[in-house]
């Protein structure tokens, strides 16, 4: 399992009542918007494909006064190249600069801990708000992946060099 000291975690950006722990399952129990993933596939498989992620690399999650507003993950995919990614809630997206920050600060967090020289993130080509935010964390846009969901939605690959 991977996982990011407390310290590191006490120092990434915030607003007043944030801060930041590492995953665990439970924080999807309350994570709130999430009907898109769960509709798209059930609430169990996607408890199942989160857990599965995690298991691939450091997970964390931001909370807002005490409820999960953000889950960043990291997953390793081979040396030296991960797959980054993220649920936000409406919570989270309130918040844009703040989250914004603790989004980059921890990809930066990921990219010299795992040496990285490849960062890659698959956004939703329909969701114009995603792709900015993809867009403000330094992602390029390489391409699409037609039908790569499990409802068959377009995807766009993005990835940070």
């Amino acid at each position: 399992m991977y996982s990011i000291s407390p310290e590191i975690l006490a120092g990434l950006p915030h607003v007043k009542g944030s801060y930041y722990m590492p995953f665990h399952p439970d924080h999807l129990d309350t994570l709130d918007d999430i009907d898109e993933y769960v509709n798209a596939m059930g609430y169990e498989e996607f408890k199942a494909q989160i857990i599965n992620q995690a298991s691939r690399g450091p997970v964390i999650t931001a909370f807002y006064y005490g409820r999960p507003a953000a889950v960043f993950g990291c997953g390793i995919l081979w040396h030296g190249v991960a797959e980054a990614w993220s649920l936000l809630t409406q919570q989270a997206k309130r918040y844009p600069i703040a989250t914004l920050k603790g989004a980059n600060s921890f990809l930066d967090i990921c990219w010299v801990t795992f040496n990285l020289h490849r960062l890659q993130i698959s956004v939703k080509t329909s969701d114009a708000v995603a792709l900015r935010f993809a867009r403000a964390l330094k992602f390029v846009e390489e391409g699409i992946m037609e039908k790569y969901s499990p409802d068959q939605q377009d995807y766009t690959l993005l990835r940070r060099l």
